[in-house]
């Protein structure tokens, strides 16, 4: 559960980070200011002192929330580590539960994780990180937006994005996302593309506001059973196929099922055939309630919606899908 704090006393830490960050130098607080997109208001200068001129820049930030985007931003790009653990408490990131961070959209083989910091839960990607992506940022009560996603991407990516606008930032992400699809799913695509059609198809204002779908989101994580097939997994469902972070911690999985969901192979009579199998179809309904009960919402499609032999009516089904499941844009 999310716990109150004041606006002033988070505006007040705010000014109090700001200042320090600068080194109580007139002219890095002026530009620290602008970095995190503050402006300077008319007749008001540094020189004037520090906390007045800061406090004067934050006056046009007039609500709670932009308070915590821009508190957001002063911890990304400053590194303030007060702002971060206020955040927290705010249920914006934080331990036992609350939202860490988010590998997905890997394109090779899965990451080598280790424990950085078992207190926090902090981790960090060794062994094949470069082939995964990792977000990081604190999570406000608005989720996580596609904007959000294009503004780390810049961040994460400066060398590809320099000069770049959203759309074509956008444009560029979506492509990276696109590569993690498995080439064994083409109704995992269809969905997947289906949505950012209907992304790029809204204002583009209301179209960058619209939650993110995350492909490949890594749930649960067991190095160990997947080396010895002999042993049974400690975790069913170690990968979500789709992901969405909805504002007030509504946490969205998507599941695209093939065969595989509900049969196992055999061979029969010469031939590999998939035969369907209550024990598969079993597991699978088991790792379904362990994920309702820990606060996710599940839906599932079948392979079968998604068939490419028509693909203008199963993008119209996932359209009405997220028409119903998503509030209206503004």
């Amino acid at each position: 559960m999310q716990k109150a704090v004041p606006a002033e006393v988070l505006r007040k830490a705010i000014v109090a980070e700001l200042v320090e960050f600068s080194e109580h130098v007139p002219a890095r607080l002026s530009a620290l200011c602008r970095r995190v997109g503050l402006e300077s208001p008319a007749g008001v200068y540094p020189e004037d002192g520090l906390d007045e001129y800061t406090w004067a820049c934050t006056d046009a930030v007039e609500n709670t929330q932009d308070l915590i985007n821009l508190a957001q931003r002063v911890v990304t790009q400053v590194g303030s580590e007060a702002l971060d653990k206020m955040l927290r408490t705010l249920g914006v990131r934080g331990r036992n539960g609350e939202f860490q961070n988010l590998i997905f959209a890997g394109v090779g083989e899965k990451p080598k994780i280790v424990l950085t910091d078992a207190t926090e839960n902090r981790i960090k990607l060794t062994t094949n990180a470069h082939l995964w992506l990792v977000y990081d940022r604190p999570l406000l009560s608005s989720g996580l937006s596609w904007q959000a996603l294009i503004d780390w991407w810049r961040e994460e990516r400066p060398d590809i994005t320099a000069g770049l606008n959203d759309l074509k930032v956008g444009f560029q992400l979506r492509m990276r996302l696109a590569r993690s699809l498995p080439q064994e799913s083409p109704p995992q695509k269809l969905f997947f593309d289906a949505y950012y059609e209907r992304v790029g198809r809204l204002h583009p204002e209301a179209g960058f506001e619209q939650p993110a779908l995350l492909p490949e989101v890594h749930l649960h994580y067991d190095p160990y059973s997947q080396k010895d097939p002999a042993n049974p997994k400690d975790l069913e469902r170690q990968r979500m196929d789709f992901l969405m972070l909805l504002p007030n911690g509504e946490r969205v999985v998507i599941e695209v099922d093939g065969v595989q969901h509900y049969s196992e192979k055999h061979e029969l009579a010469g031939r590999e055939r998939n035969i369907a199998s209550p024990k598969v179809y079993g597991a699978m309904m088991a790792a379904d309630r362990d994920l309702n009960l820990d606060g996710y919402r599940l839906f599932r499609f079948g392979g079968a919606e998604l068939r490419k032999e028509r693909p203008e009516e199963a993008k119209a089904m996932v359209n009405d899908f997220f028409d119903r499941l998503l509030p209206a844009p503004k």
